[in-house]
């Protein structure tokens, strides 16, 4: 039995089964992992510049781009493109310095010159402490002329026997870019009625961005917000429960209510299994990453896999970076053991490829992964 891409990425998805091989990627829900750095080096040392045409990964982003961003950069629209706020340098105090651009949410950017694709962040509302400067602070409008590009392309992915995807916001990080994350974790303390309005306006604006996406046809629609630390959560569990749980729960419901058959796909880096539970509850369908230096990858699979897909668990902090051969063979052949005990795995990176992996390295995962993938039947 062959199945097409996308029958198999929802039958791991839905938890069904009877798969004729584990899904394996390079990139997570609607983004390459690949660094700028770390493309470059990858296509000058293999010649190979567009993966999904040459490894066939079975999910595809309906980008808004002219050609497909190859790389993961905090300005790439791996979906529908949002339209600037308004905000200009000015806004800042001090003014941002010259290089310097602003995101659609009006978030100054300043690029670290060492590692291209990463940006130190200016926050447009660290030093804004009233309720009325938050309800005034205006958001992204979402840009009316990528929709029928990304809804041809979520057709032609579909067409082709491969499934979409699609990036739809943020809640959590979206709110302390904006506020500053210390700002931000005070207030849910001390101000909780500003955090609730700073969050309220983001989730408004995450569940519109999202609708248009399902809208335009994509079907997996990814949210990216990181809770975990190494070891254990950013935010206290009872904050989060407090004040992002029913956010999530708000969205996902009106989502899941329009759209019967669209999926919900969370990046989450870090220790993030004391919330696992409530994820489920709120409606998420699969979570990436699950990185195994900060929990037990396969324990939380063998416990959950039979309400939650997962997306991920190969070591980007050790194995990829600083492993053998051996190492990375060994650790991707777990996984796609575990896939075949329990159909809820796609394996991939558990985070970005960062500059520091070898390239030898990255084409020993994918080695690896189209040695072991294959299901018997």
């Amino acid at each position: 039995m062959e199945l097409i891409p996308r029958e198999r990425i929802i039958r791991v998805i839905k938890r069904r089964g009877n798969i004729d091989q584990i899904p394996w990627s390079l990139h997570f829900g609607a983004s390459s992992a690949f660094t700028p750095g770390t493309y470059k080096k990858f296509t000058q040392f293999t010649g190979i510049t567009d993966l999904n045409d040459h490894y066939l990964f079975e999910v595809q982003v309906a980008h808004s781009e002219e050609e497909e961003p190859k790389f993961h950069t905090s300005s790439s629209n791996f979906g529908l493109r949002m339209l600037s706020n308004g905000i200009t340098a000015d806004y800042f105090n001090p003014p941002l310095p010259q290089g310097a651009t602003i995101s659609p949410w009006g978030v100054g950017l300043i690029e670290w010159p060492d590692n291209p694709g990463s940006e130190q962040m200016v926050h447009p509302l660290a030093d804004r402490n009233t309720i009325k400067d938050i309800e005034e602070f205006p958001v992204p409008e979402i840009d009316k002329k990528s929709f029928p590009i990304v809804q041809q392309r979520a057709l032609e992915i579909k067409s082709k026997g491969y499934i979409s995807s699609g990036y739809c916001g943020s809640l959590y990080e979206w709110s302390h870019w904006l506020r500053g994350m210390e700002n931000f974790m005070i207030d849910l303390l001390t101000r909780p009625d500003l955090a609730q309005v700073l969050l309220r306006k983001v989730s408004d604006f995450t569940l519109q961005f999202a609708q248009a996406h399902a809208k335009a046809g994509v079907e997996i629609l990814c949210f990216y917000d990181d809770y975990g630390m190494q070891n254990c959560l950013q935010i206290n569990p009872s904050l989060w429960r407090r004040f992002i749980k029913p956010e999530w729960e708000r969205i996902l419901k009106e989502l899941r209510s329009d759209y019967l058959d669209r999926y919900f796909f969370l990046h989450s880096c870090g220790h993030i299994e004391e919330i696992i539970p409530d994820l489920i509850e709120v409606g998420f369908d699969i979570i990436h990453p699950i990185q195994p230096e900060c929990q037990d990858s396969e324990r939380i699979i063998r416990r959950y896999g039979d309400r939650l897909s997962f997306w991920g668990t190969i070591s980007v902090q050790s194995t990829l970076p600083f492993g053998s051969k051996d190492d990375i063979e060994k650790e991707v052949k777990s996984r796609m053991d575990l896939g075949r005990i329990i159909p809820s795995l796609i394996v991939s990176p558990s985070n970005t490829l960062g500059q520091e992996i070898p390239v030898e390295n990255i084409l020993a995962y994918i080695d690896a992964c189209q040695k072991y993938c294959k299901v018997k039947c």
